[in-house]
């Protein structure tokens, strides 16, 4: 792993966090729960996941293989713009704000959405790149 490598994975952290934070306060300013905010950036971020990774690991090979001349891309997309915008810290923080204010419901929902939804969403992305790279690329 290079020094660019790691410089870019921040960048990317960086332009992913910012993104998330105008998503959290973007969803509150149109008079949604300040905790869907995180779920919004969490699920997007979820799904672009997916379909990054089911680009490239159709377009080179299952598994990663950390190649120089990839490396840099997944770098700054996956491990730092994806990683930026979804957020484990501000979902645990969500929750513990809902469980001391007493909205149990409102808990078992976020993290069932979180879980199950996010799971569900990065699964559909990787399922639609790969389609869209076999469609594309593999049609006889």
């Amino acid at each position: 792993m290079s020094g660019m490598s790691i410089m870019l994975a921040a960048v990317g952290g960086a332009v992913g966090a910012a993104l998330r934070f105008a998503i959290g306060h973007g969803v509150h300013a149109i008079g949604m729960p300040a905790w869907t905010g995180t779920l919004v950036a969490n699920l997007l971020g979820a799904a672009l996941c997916g379909v990054l990774a089911g680009l490239w690991m159709e377009r080179h090979g299952s598994g990663w293989r950390w190649r120089t001349d990839r490396w840099r891309r997944e770098a700054f997309a996956l491990g730092g713009f994806c990683g930026g915008l979804t957020t484990l810290s501000a979902l645990a923080a969500d929750a513990a704000v809902l469980w001391r204010s007493d909205e149990f419901a409102s808990v078992a929902v976020d993290l069932v959405a979180h879980g199950v939804v996010g799971c569900f969403m990065c699964a559909l992305g990787f399922l639609l790149a790969r389609r869209w790279v076999r469609a594309r690329y593999c049609t006889p």
